[in-house]
């Protein structure tokens, strides 16, 4: 039960003339509300790759800047690669005359001319040479620098002309059709938290715009220092609006409750660690100590216990009032 009683009246039923206190009041509403924890976090990219050349040479091109737009398998520039074709064809030739030689082995080991150990060497020879062929044909398909996620060149470290070496950064690339929002939630509320829980987000490059999200990951630990739990959130950004690095405000939708009893937050206050409003009954008003929820809107906050719905609480002339304090109720506009 959310309400509360009041003591039997001691007082005398008759109150003298013009000693009543005026009194604006509103009832208690059954609305529909959101229970929320906020927190500030982080957007991060659901990828982010530092791409590094994987040979040497010089570049030939640069296909995409800062900001571009990229696809899984898109060609981002290109490493010369004259030298590795020149090698290439050295190695085929080696390996023609290394299957010539097997062939003509071939018939000599037959014909015991040469032992069988010398023909092995000559099959030898032809596996390393087509093992020597494909490690260059590697190499020149790795000249060819491609993406390996979609997204958004995030940084470009290279321009065409330069030599660069294996390891050398040419880009970072961010996935960010998706993005990750994290933060930390103070750890009283860890046991609030849920994987799939809907994340509210607002960023200030976007006022009054609100992005969605879903809760996808909750530390298994707090963190020591600031008592928190840290949590993570996906967040479809497919229109690319937001964009990692961004700093935001986040809510975590932790319940709905279709029928949270709501008051005006100007019906509550709070002294000496005390919240409590008034409820008006018979011509008084009785104190009463509440616990508050979430605040809804137009300025609507949710009573978790001490009212009932249809009571009628106290919103202007409270400082006037103690406990069963006789009063008449104004008439409010509209």
């Amino acid at each position: 039960m959310r309400g509360g009683g009041e003591a039997a009246s001691a007082q005398a039923d008759v109150t003298p003339e013009g000693s009543a206190v005026p009194v604006v009041v509103a009832p208690v509403t059954v609305r529909r509300t959101e229970r929320v924890l906020n927190f500030v976090g982080t957007l991060f990219g659901e990828e982010e790759v530092t791409l590094s050349a994987l040979v040497e040479g010089q570049l030939k091109s640069v296909n995409v800047d800062l900001g571009d737009s990229i696809e899984v398998g898109q060609v981002l520039a290109q490493i010369n690669d004259d030298r590795l074709r020149a090698q290439v064809r050295e190695v085929e030739a080696t390996l023609a005359k290394a299957r010539a030689d097997e062939g003509r082995g071939r018939q000599l080991v037959a014909k015991q001319v040469i032992s069988p150990q010398e023909f092995e060497a000559m099959q030898t020879g032809v596996r390393v040479a087509e093992a020597q062929r494909d490690t260059v044909n590697v190499l020149i398909g790795n000249a060819e620098v491609r993406s390996p996620l979609s997204g958004s060149v995030a940084k470009r470290f290279v321009s065409a002309g330069e030599f660069v070496r294996p390891g050398s950064p040419l880009f970072q690339l961010v996935a960010d059709d998706r993005l990750k929002l994290r933060g930390d939630v103070p750890e009283r509320f860890a046991q609030e938290l849920a994987a799939g829980q809907l994340v509210q987000i607002r960023v200030d490059a976007h006022p009054g715009k609100l992005f969605a999200g879903r809760l996808s990951r909750i530390s298994p630990a707090a963190n020591a220092e600031n008592r928190s739990v840290t949590v993570e959130a996906v967040v479809q950004n497919q229109e690319r609006k937001l964009k990692p690095g961004f700093f935001a405000d986040a809510s975590i939708v932790t319940k709905i409750d279709d029928q949270a009893l709501m008051v005006p937050e100007t019906a509550v206050i709070k002294f000496a660690g005390v919240t409590k409003l008034f409820v008006v009954r018979d011509n008084f008003a009785y104190q009463r100590e509440v616990r508050t929820g979430s605040r809804g809107d137009k300025g609507l906050i949710e009573i978790e216990q001490g009212v009932e719905a249809g009571e009628l609480v106290v919103t202007s002339g409270i400082t006037k009032l103690e406990d069963h304090t006789a009063v008449t109720i104004k008439p409010t506009d509209g």
